[in-house]
């Protein structure tokens, strides 16, 4: 019985040194720090306060990924806002008839390259759902788009 306390005793000790060398090492107090940021969404705080992290200590797992992670976002909202402006493009151009050959094709263009790039993106089980979920609504917009005015060109 009194080995099974000495067991006990020691994981709580361990488990309590582990954590008040994580909250007083800085490159652990940027990590969670900037595991916070990312979780709020604000990626660029996010991937510069891990990039310090990682920069003081290079065996924080942690910091190596939230920057991993900030990473991988930063390339979904690119995804997300470079779709957004060329859909106020495309929409300015369909509002200003008659639609030029040229015009015809930048939008054939813009559609082709928002797809491609949606097929690069590769989330994974950290990536913010809303993130994945905003660029998958691009890409059907573009998709959709693509096969309604370009069906049969090649």
């Amino acid at each position: 019985m009194s080995s099974k306390i000495t067991y006990l005793l020691f994981a709580v000790l361990l488990l309590g040194g582990m954590a008040i060398f994580a909250w007083t090492n800085p490159s652990y107090q940027k990590a969670f720090e900037a595991k916070w940021h990312y979780f709020m969404g604000d990626y660029d705080e996010a991937y510069a306060l891990a990039k310090e992290a990682y920069a003081l200590d290079r065996y924080n797992r942690m910091a190596l990924t939230v920057m991993t992670q900030t990473e991988v976002a930063e390339r979904y909202l690119g995804y997300i806002r470079e779709g957004a402006g060329f859909l106020r493009q495309i929409e300015d151009i369909a509002n200003h008839p008659p639609i030029s050959e040229a015009d015809k094709i930048r939008i054939k263009m813009m559609c082709e390259v928002m797809i491609e790039r949606y097929e690069k993106l590769v989330a994974t089980r950290l990536t913010d759902d809303e993130l994945v979920e905003r660029a998958h609504n691009i890409y059907e917009k573009f998709k959709s788009l693509y096969s309604s005015l370009f069906k049969g060109a090649s």
